[in-house]
């Protein structure tokens, strides 16, 4: 594969084999892997966690595989239906506050965002009730949510003299066979300015924005970058956005031991996703231009125009809708022990992407040419607003889900309810996708996900207890463990790994009518590390050049949430 590889154990990223007879190029990282999907984002968009349905189900971590009577059962195990003796209708506002960090840096923008939500809403209904073998059947159709994408983490890397991002765009440049024609416009395939592939845009940006350009003999090289700078570099990210599922549910009661049940759920996935990444230069700690700190070349000569600072914003839309069908059955050998058992169909995905870059610099040049040596001129650039809206769908399917559990009733005082969940990342499958001249194809991602990815375990444990009958406390434990065989994999968007999460809660009964809910979670989304950046030239086997690596150091960010339930319910 080229751009959206991964980089194991450390080691370079694997764009192509190499061959005797030409250079092989890989780029990408969180700001130049965006023009398309990449298996960090369809693994983001295949997670789902359960904790986000009714209150009740939140105090107790989503430990309802072998529970039932909650709206939860919908999209955990709707055999839980049939285990409603009455009707019910139920809403769940939600709100979400997040936090997030990435160790060995400091804050550049805020870190935090709070958000409103609703996280369930339906109802149940008894559509048969009868003196036989089938005592009764009922209906649930409701909504729930299954992912957050509401997140800012932002930080500032100190003044160092690693690598630029010029220095990986001039290696995309090259990638992409991107020529310079007469009048300074760019050419790619006979393609001028903006017809180039959207793989190479934020270096074209570069280019249009003179923070790269081509020498007399073709290289492209950072152009007004001294050798001597200091970067300091900044990072910020915004997302926006959920997953949801609109669930037709139906579950049956048999002899009161035997409970079945399957659904159809419609989902639906928004993500509106900024990134902005800049650069500041210093010479000795100056501008550039003052004696003693002057901007050198990499043979030692004052550069003419000096290059102070540059930004590029990124937007990226995704959103769409995936269908599947779950399975499930619930057996109660004794009155107090039940045992549960739901499969969760893949499900089938078709998302739209859209995809904008833009950016700016800032350079210092001279009054002539015969006085370099002081502080002349600011040049402030801004290169168009490049927009890719498609068409751009994208289909592919999640991961199949089995999940198992079992749950203990003492008496009519406290429940003890354990579930474990298998989710097979490798078989996340692209049926469909946009052809990429420069990235890869369905059988490259298929062989991604076969041989990187693994089933993820989860576990989730959840207590309720009663000390009188009107009221019920909740606790939890949830576990989501990392789909990638090996932990240090680097995927060219970062992609969410773990999640530990800790929930607890308070249920009471207004009446035989009424109830409400209230719960807490407390979770940790660690991500799998990343790069801001990479770029790297490979010479043929037998040039003799030494290959090209510019990439940025490694970076995890954790993201804390603290969500807040409050569920409203009515029986009938």
């Amino acid at each position: 594969m080229k751009r959206m590889i991964y980089m194991l154990l450390g080691a370079l990223l694997i764009a192509g084999s190499a061959t005797a007879q030409q250079a092989t190029y890989e780029f990408g990282g969180l700001t130049l892997s965006n023009d398309a999907l990449s298996t960090g984002d369809l693994a983001n968009f295949s997670q789902q966690q359960f904790i986000f349905g009714t209150a009740r189900s939140m105090g107790m971590a989503g430990a309802f595989t072998s529970l039932g009577a909650d709206m939860a059962s919908m999209v955990i195990n709707p055999a839980g239906l049939g285990m409603y003796r009455r009707g019910e209708f139920a809403l769940t506002p939600l709100v979400t506050v997040s936090q997030a960090a990435t160790p060995g840096t400091e804050a550049y923008e805020s870190n935090s965002k709070s958000r409103f939500s609703v996280g369930n809403f339906g109802g149940v209904f008894n559509v048969h009730e009868g003196a036989g073998r089938l005592l009764s059947v009922n209906i649930g159709l409701g909504y729930t949510r299954l992912a957050d994408y509401n997140y800012d983490y932002s930080f500032r890397t100190p003044a160092c003299t690693t690598a630029s991002i010029a220095d990986a765009m001039s290696v995309m440049l090259e990638a992409g066979n991107v020529g310079l024609t007469s009048d300074g416009t760019i050419t790619q395939n006979g393609l001028t300015n903006w017809g180039i592939d959207p793989a190479f845009w934020p270096a074209v940006a570069a280019y249009k924005s003179y923070l790269v350009d081509m020498n007399d003999y073709g290289v492209w090289y950072p152009a007004e970058i001294g050798a001597n700078a200091a970067i300091e570099s900044g990072t910020a990210v915004s997302s926006r956005g959920s997953a949801g599922e609109f669930t037709i549910s139906m579950g049956g009661n048999i002899d009161n031991k035997l409970y079945f049940g399957l659904a159809a759920g419609i989902q639906s996935i928004y993500q509106k996703k900024s990134i902005y990444y800049g650069e500041a230069y210093t010479y000795g700690g100056g501008n550039g231009y003052d004696s003693g700190d002057y901007a050198m070349d990499a043979d030692g000569v004052m550069l003419d125009e000096v290059m102070q600072s540059m930004g590029m914003q990124q937007r990226i839309v995704v959103d769409g809708t995936g269908v599947n069908f779950k399975l499930g059955l619930v057996y109660r050998p004794i009155p107090a022990l039940r045992l549960g058992v739901a499969f969760h169909t893949p499900t089938l995905y078709s998302l739209e992407r859209r995809y904008e870059v833009a950016m700016s610099t800032v350079a210092l040049g001279p009054t002539s040419a015969t006085d370099q040596t002081t502080h002349q001129y600011t040049s402030d650039v801004v290169s168009e607003i490049l927009e890719d809206d498609g068409p751009n769908t994208w289909e592919f399917a999640s991961p199949a889900r089995l999940m198992v559990g079992a749950s203990y009733t003492f008496g009519s005082w406290a429940i003890l309810s354990v579930d474990y969940e298998r989710d097979w990342f490798n078989g996340v499958r692209v049926q469909n996708m946009p052809y990429l001249p420069y990235g890869p194809g369905k059988a490259d991602f298929k062989q991604d996900f076969k041989h990187y990815f693994q089933g993820s375990n989860n576990l989730r444990v959840g207590v309720e207890v009663r000390p009188i009958p009107m009221v019920a406390l909740r606790a939890g434990y949830g576990y989501s463990g990392s789909m990638l065989k090996q932990g240090d994999t680097i995927l060219s968007q970062p992609a969410t790994q773990q999640i530990n999460y800790f929930t607890a809660g308070v249920g009471c009964n207004l009446g035989r009518s009424c109830f409400v809910d209230l719960a807490y979670c407390h979770a940790d989304y660690t991500s799998t590390e990343y790069m801001l950046f990479y770029g790297c030239r490979y010479p043929a086997a037998t040039s003799g050049e030494v290959a090209e690596i510019y990439e940025s150091t490694r970076f995890q960010t954790t993201v804390t949430r603290h969500n807040f339930a409050l569920t409203f319910g009515v029986r009938f």
